[in-house]
């Protein structure tokens, strides 16, 4: 039987090795976009590692899977440094013998204002968190892809990349999260032939512990309620969609940029 039409079906990533950075919780406790994704691969067969600055926050989500059955290692490393991004990518190989998933989902609001008010520093360090972090994530862990017959790469946007925040200039996030698409189509062409495939994802208003951190009753109602759909975004939406795309059904998929929003760029009003 086609395994596409199995009723019993394999974890979908069953064998897989998958990185993921910014895999731990912000603030330690809840799930956050990272987190949801690590675990969700980890269900679905995957071994993990998980890449984070804090220790402590990959080693709770670290926790999760292992309680779980799952098997997972953690990462410390500051992805705005390429030198430790090699390292992350090379305990990985050490650790399981390769890698076939990589899920670039670090970045921030570093460098608010308009191009009159964000200073030369705060644009390289918005590029360097929101870009750069994913282009060197990807330049060490592309060639043991390509070395085990290809593989998959997750980069995360944001739909403020394509609708600005109004009333609040963040122009180099914007700018940067922007590029963040053109180098996942980039990335799919230039990797196509050695059949790694490399997508992007565009989360929406979610509600996660970083934003809960700074956010109030009234905020996560307006939040609620700037959708079309009748509900809120978690991080376990993000991390559904990056399983799907990791996965072998998803094997005809590359260079997409899959909103995961609840609508909001349908939407015109500003918000």
């Amino acid at each position: 039987m086609n395994s596409n039409t199995d009723r019993n079906p394999a974890p979908r990533l069953e064998g897989k090795v998958a990185v993921v950075s910014g895999a731990g919780t912000y603030g330690g406790s809840g799930v956050g976009n990272g987190a949801a994704v690590a675990i969700l691969m980890a269900r679905e067969g995957a071994k993990v590692v998980l890449v984070d600055a804090e220790k402590q926050w990959a080693d709770a989500t670290r926790a999760i899977i292992e309680e779980e059955g799952g098997e997972a290692i953690t990462a410390t490393a500051n992805v705005t440094d390429g030198e430790d991004c090699r390292k992350a990518i090379d305990a990985a190989v050490e650790r399981f013998g390769g890698i076939h998933i990589l899920h670039n989902n670090v970045g921030g609001g570093a460098g608010s204002g308009s191009v009159v008010e964000a200073t030369e520093e705060a644009w390289q360090a918005s590029m360097s968190i929101n870009l750069m972090s994913m282009i060197n994530m990807s330049r060490y862990a592309i060639p043991h892809m390509a070395s085990s017959g290809g593989g998959a790469i997750i980069n995360v946007s944001s739909v403020t990349a394509l609708r600005p925040k109004a009333g609040r200039s963040s122009a180099p996030y914007t700018v940067n999260k922007s590029a963040v698409v053109g180098l996942t189509r980039a990335m799919a062409l230039d990797h196509a032939e050695e059949n790694v495939r490399v997508n992007c994802i565009m989360p929406g208003l979610m509600w996660t512990p970083r934003v809960a951190s700074g956010g109030s009753a009234n905020a996560r109602e307006t939040r609620q309620t700037s959708t079309p759909l009748p509900v809120e975004g978690e991080s376990w939406d993000i991390g559904w969609a990056s399983v799907f795309l990791a996965s072998d059904q998803a094997k005809f998929v590359t260079g997409i940029t899959l909103p995961v929003d609840g609508g909001f760029l349908l939407t015109s009003a500003p918000n």
